[in-house]
Parts: C-alpha cells; sequence; structure tokens
C-alpha cells in the first residue's frame, strides 16, 4: 500500500484512480490513504476517495468528508453528500442541510433524499 501512495507523482489520472478503487477493498485499514487522495488534482481520483471512505464507514472520515462539500467539482460534492449519509453520523445533519443550498440541482436532491433517511424534514 506504501508503494501505490510513493509513485503517486509516476501515476497518470487513470492509474491514480484504479489504485484508489482498489484501496477501497482493504476496508479500515486503507482510511488514512484514501483521505490522501482527497486532496488529488482529479476529480475523478476525488469522487473514487469519497466513495470509498463512505463504503467503508469509518468515522474517521466524516471532517474531511464535510470538507468535500466544498469541492469545485460537483460530482466530488454529489459523492460527498452520499458519502456522510453512508457514514449514518448525526453531526452530518447541519452539513448536508447546508448542501440542500448547492448550487447544483443534483447535489440539492441527493442532499435532500440523504436528509429523509435521517428522517429530517
Amino acid at each position: 500500500m506504501r508503494a501505490m501512495v510513493e509513485e503517486r507523482s509516476e501515476q497518470t489520472e487513470i492509474e491514480r484512480w484504479k489504485a484508489v478503487s482498489e484501496l477501497r477493498k482493504m476496508g479500515r485499514s486503507a482510511v488514512e490513504y484514501l483521505i490522501i487522495n482527497l486532496w488529488d488534482n482529479d476529480n475523478w481520483v476525488r469522487m473514487a476517495a469519497v466513495d470509498a471512505l463512505g463504503a467503508i464507514g469509518d468515522k474517521r472520515a466524516y471532517d474531511h468528508l464535510v470538507k468535500m462539500l466544498d469541492d469545485q467539482d460537483h460530482d466530488v460534492r454529489f459523492a460527498s453528500v452520499i458519502a456522510l449519509g453512508e457514514l449514518g453520523d448525526t453531526r452530518a445533519l447541519g452539513p448536508l442541510s447546508k448542501a440542500c443550498f448547492d448550487p447544483n440541482c443534483y447535489v440539492r436532491t441527493i442532499a435532500e433524499e440523504t436528509l429523509e433517511k435521517f428522517n429530517i424534514k
């Protein structure tokens, strides 16, 4: 796993995306490496990291996923809303409520649907 991180600068975006997607299979032991990839310059890599963190469900990712709600890419923000919903942490209610006012209609819609899963209207 360390080699995957150390060789990042030599990898193409597709190779980094594949490597991050593979980290998901490692579960909780990959959380720190996935968090590092949240700050990649490629939006597909960031989305893969967000998706993996949500699927793993480790609460260590919470603060980082909230920060991703401000990402420049609407797809990353969309994935972040879903990931926060998967964590099921009620601390996400405020950030998800804020996401209901996102400039992108898809982000707003998924934020509203995610809040409904928390039984918040």
